[in-house]
């Protein structure tokens, strides 16, 4: 028996902390709180629903709590021959069995009750599954570090053996059991760092999902708001409407203040205490503030790196890095998006070179077709303004035509855009950048590249113009208003580069 597996018996049922109980109570009264909201909704102006309420909640909460205990009660684990076992469920029984040949990555959370309780939770994906396939909600740190070596050392046991399959076998690299000794932090981000992540994010774009999901929100509510401001609406309608201009200034400043502390606020969530440290085979990224994940990302995994950043930040030296692992890594790259904020450029150079080995920016490029660019961002211009001066030259007679002079900036900004879309390409790697007031730069081996694709309508074909798509297993890329000449000799280069590469795809 291993020195693990002396701690605490994995081949028989084992229970996690006895503390578990309380994970499972909080996440029950979340259950009814939400139910709670939704009766709210629909009946908070009869009285009687206030005595319901009163009269039922502590018997719900009461039953609430022993639902908690049995859950934590039946829930066990433990290994049989080569498989995860699970079993789970109060009412309905529950068996779940993890072949560990097809574990694909094991994350480790610590939400802000968890971290109270001294606990973490074990996520496991694996190949094949949507999102993750269990979880184990509430092990103590040292249990959980265990059981996540002993898997991964069961895995490599496995692909040692030869059990394993020739495409499994290939993520051998994610499974090592020496410690990995060679590494070097990348980047940790203190509170000044987060300060300036914070400011330097997309305050519009933050504005606007905030204002959705309050509209969205608010909808649900309509007739039960309706019913309570119908009256003061009515009475302050006229003075809302004396006081337009102030109004409309006073949201663009309230809306602005809010974005901005949104935003700060989403930055202190996601990036609290990042810290990325680059390994010998893989990088692993510890980041967040109520929900503190620990990601551990095998270099080959990485499908391409995206590099990008903005007016403010760019003041700052600053640029964000987002990698994208293929689709087999699971609950990581699906649901949460692995962002590394603020690198200098010496960072990002030694992010891209430590990920990619030999990462350069190639010599040789191709141009896009600025102009095609300048007709498209003229096009959707007009789209937008020519109602509006329509409107406008009714009421107003030639003001509203002089309006028309507005697309002249757009088409200006998209002849500039399509001035800096370029593609380096050479037999390893393939830099796609573009942008002009945001610019980005994804940085994608050559071999990477599963399929491609040339797409051209009939007035793109007239033009000799084409789009390029790179498919990859962590998304595509599209590349548009290339000359069709050169991008018909990008594609048959890419093709051969992926056909002649003698290492693993993935």
């Amino acid at each position: 028996m291993s020195e693990e597996e002396k701690v605490w018996d994995i081949n028989t049922p084992t229970r996690q902390s006895y503390l578990g109980v309380i994970i499972y109570l909080i996440r029950n009264l979340r259950t009814l709180a939400t139910l709670l909201i939704s009766f709210i909704a629909v009946a908070a102006a009869a009285p009687k629903f206030w005595t319901i309420v009163g009269v039922s909640i502590i018997p719900l909460v009461v039953l609430f709590a022993l639902l908690a205990y049995w859950q934590y009660r039946n829930f066990t684990f433990h290994l049989e021959g080569d498989h995860l076992i699970i079993n789970k469920g109060v009412l309905i029984k529950d068996r779940k069995s993890v072949p560990i040949e097809r574990v694909q990555s094991i994350q480790v959370t610590k939400s802000v009750l968890q971290r109270i309780l001294g606990l973490v939770a074990l996520k496991v994906d694996t190949a094949g599954s949507k999102g993750n396939e269990l979880e184990i909600p509430a092990l103590e740190k040292e249990r959980a570090d265990a059981l996540r070596d002993l898997l991964y050392k069961r895995k490599k046991a496995l692909i040692s053996e030869g059990e394993v399959e020739e495409e499994t076998t290939q993520e051998k690299l994610e499974f090592t059991e020496e410690i990995d000794d060679e590494s070097e932090t990348l980047v940790k981000l203190n509170l000044i760092d987060l300060i300036k992540v914070g400011l330097t994010e997309n305050h519009l774009k933050t504005g606007f999902l905030a204002l959705a999901f309050v509209f969205a929100y608010l909808n649900q509510y309509q007739e039960l708001l309706q019913d309570y401001l119908e009256g003061y609406i009515d009475a302050y309608a006229s003075r809302v409407a004396d006081a337009s201009l102030a109004l409309i200034l006073s949201f663009l400043v309230f809306y602005s203040l809010v974005s901005v502390a949104l935003s700060m606020i989403r930055t202190f969530l996601r990036f609290y205490d990042l810290k990325a440290v680059l390994k010998k085979e893989a990088v692993e990224i510890t980041t967040g503030l109520l929900q503190r994940n620990e990601y551990r990302i095998p270099k080959n995994k990485v499908q391409y790196i995206q590099l990008e950043t903005n007016p403010l930040r760019k003041m700052l030296g600053y640029e964000s890095a987002t990698l994208k692992p293929s689709n087999s890594v699971g609950e990581v790259n699906k649901k949460q998006t692995i962002e590394i904020p603020a690198l200098q450029s010496v960072e990002s150079h030694t992010l891209a070179t430590g990920i990619f080995a030999g990462a350069a920016l190639p010599e040789h490029y191709i141009l896009a077709d600025h102009w095609a660019y300048a007709r498209l961002y003229t096009l959707l211009s007009l789209l937008l303004i020519v109602p509006a001066c329509i409107l406008l030259t009714i009421k107003f007679s030639l003001i509203g035509l002089s309006s028309l002079l507005i697309v002249l900036p757009f088409g200006a900004y998209g002849y500039g855009y399509g001035k800096t879309v370029k593609v380096h390409y050479d037999e390893l790697f393939v830099y796609i950048r573009r942008g002009l007031l945001f610019p980005k730069k994804v940085i994608l081996p050559s071999y990477k590249a599963q399929s491609l694709q040339l797409s051209q309508n009939l007035i793109l074909k007239m033009r000799g113009i084409a789009h390029l798509t790179l498919f990859t297993a962590a998304g595509s890329k599209t590349v548009r208003f290339l000359k069709e000449a050169e991008a018909l000799e990008l594609y048959n280069f890419l093709l051969k580069a992926v056909e002649s590469h003698e290492g693993h795809w993935m």
